[in-house]
C-alpha cells in the first residue's frame, strides 16, 4: 500500500481501469452482426460466443475487477447481466439450430424474435448507462 520514495513514503493508490463504453458496445454489435450474417448464411465463420458472461467477456471481467468494485448501482448491474445472458442465450440457441440444420428456425430468432433483439437493445442501454455513470463521476 506505501512505497518509499527518495525518502519520503507515498501511498500506492491501484490504478482503476476506466470503463468504455463505446468499445462494448462497439464489440457486442460486432458479435451480434456476426450471429446474424452466420444464421442467415452470409458468413461460413461460427462466432465464438463466452460461455460465461461473468467471467469470459470483456464487460465480465471489468465487472468483476477493480472497475467494478466502485460500481454501487445494483439495479444496473443487474440488468446488465440479465440482458447479457438473455442475449448470449437467444444467440446460442440459434447457431445450435444453424448446426442442426435448422436454418430457418434460427433466422426467426435473429430476425423475428423480440428475445434476441430486446435483450441485444437492453444490453446497449445498459452498457451505456453504465459508461456515463462513470463518465459524470
Amino acid at each position: 500500500m506505501w512505497k518509499q520514495v527518495g525518502n519520503t513514503l507515498q501511498r500506492n493508490i491501484p490504478t482503476i481501469e476506466r470503463f468504455d463504453g463505446i468499445r462494448a458496445i462497439q464489440s457486442h454489435l460486432n458479435q451480434r452482426f456476426q450471429v446474424e450474417a452466420y444464421v442467415q448464411g452470409y458468413s461460413s465463420d461460427k462466432p465464438v460466443l463466452p460461455d460465461d458472461c461473468c467471467r469470459d467477456c470483456m464487460v465480465g471481467k471489468w465487472l468483476h475487477g477493480e472497475g467494478g468494485k466502485h460500481c454501487t448501482d445494483m439495479a444496473l448491474l443487474n440488468d446488465l447481466h440479465e440482458s447479457c445472458y438473455e442475449f448470449h442465450e437467444a444467440a446460442s440457441q440459434a447457431l445450435l439450430l444453424v448446426e442442426l440444420g435448422k436454418r430457418e428456425a434460427a433466422m426467426t430468432i435473429v430476425r423475428g424474435s423480440r428475445f434476441f433483439k430486446d435483450a441485444s437493445d437492453r444490453y446497449q442501454s445498459n452498457l451505456a448507462k453504465l459508461h456515463l455513470s462513470f463518465e459524470m463521476a
